[in-house]
């Protein structure tokens, strides 16, 4: 069997720590880590499990993604980081490349279209699973891909997509368009809520095909056809904005080769030294050594 490729959303993992994890976990400065504690642990338990080829995305591009030259008020609705916790962002990606894990962050483009990217570059010939909590994720996914929340050990493929948002995951991006997203502060269209976007798209299939036959929604039977005609129609500028946001980018220019998704190994010295650090326990230390292949003994 073909070996499965792992594509991280890692910045989901590391913000579900600093909001779970008590803020008693603190380094040698007395400064909490929490978060970098818990993706540790987190990024240890995946690793454990032998994954031959793998990458973790990161989100850099907080209110610097392309989206937001698009529409400046995407995820304006999220506060941006404080200094400890862009501290401890930093450190997830220190201590995911010193276990010698392949990671990609850029600041025009988010982990999404990092993951996207990737997908696109090989999966030709292997089936992909989605590390995330992240719906909009799920527009990526094709016959053998999954979508698997780690820490809730939930997995959808396509056909869990369909059966939760009422749409097939190459929809999904449509779907938040018309039906709006307000985890990214995403309205959609005036009064097409979930139900609505589901069955516009059942029928039409897309937004492009929406609006070169808009005449039919009135046929389809939808609530409020006329007055949804209507809107979508004054506020079609709106939607194919949204359109253009919700979609993910698959074609970043990045030079990787699907070898350097192996894994290799760690520096020994440079992660004991992250470990002390960070003040990281024995069991985290022994844990770290034979994901490494090394020793983090603490009085080493």
């Amino acid at each position: 069997m073909t070996e499965p490729l792992y594509l991280v959303d890692a910045s989901i993992y590391i913000f579900r720590a600093y909001f779970s994890i008590p803020d008693t976990f603190v380094d040698n400065r007395g400064e909490p880590v929490n978060a970098v504690y818990g993706y540790t642990n987190f990024m240890l338990e995946l690793l454990e499990k032998q994954p031959q080829y793998i990458s973790f995305a990161f989100d850099e591009s907080l209110n610097t993604c392309y989206r937001n030259d698009i529409y400046p008020e995407y995820k304006a609705n999220r506060d941006l980081p404080d200094e400890n916790l862009k501290f401890q962002l930093e450190k997830c990606q220190e201590i995911t490349r010193l276990l010698g894990v392949h990671h990609l962050s850029l600041q025009r483009y988010e982990a999404d279209d990092i993951i996207g990217t990737l997908h696109t570059m090989f999966a030709a010939d292997r089936p992909v699973i989605i590390v995330t909590r992240d719906k909009d994720l799920g527009q990526l996914l094709r016959a053998d891909d999954i979508l698997w929340d780690f820490a809730a050990d939930l997995r959808a493929g396509p056909a869990e997509v369909k059966e939760k948002f009422g749409v097939h995951a190459h929809q999904i991006a449509d779907y938040l368009a018309l039906a709006g997203d307000s985890v990214d502060n995403i309205p959609g269209a005036p009064g097409i809520g979930a139900k609505s976007a589901a069955k516009i798209l059942a029928h039409f299939g897309d937004i492009d095909s929406l609006y070169l036959a808009i005449d039919e929604i009135e046929n389809i039977g939808l609530r409020g056809a006329s007055k949804a005609k209507q809107t979508l129609l004054e506020c079609e500028q709106r939607v194919r904005m949204f359109q253009e946001i919700t979609r993910i980018k698959c074609d970043i220019d990045m030079e990787v080769s699907l070898e350097d998704l192996e894994p290799s190994p760690a520096s020994a010295s440079e992660l004991k030294s992250f470990c002390d650090a960070m003040n990281f326990g024995k069991r985290v230390r022994e844990r770290l050594a034979a994901i490494g292949q090394t020793s983090l003994s603490q009085h080493s």
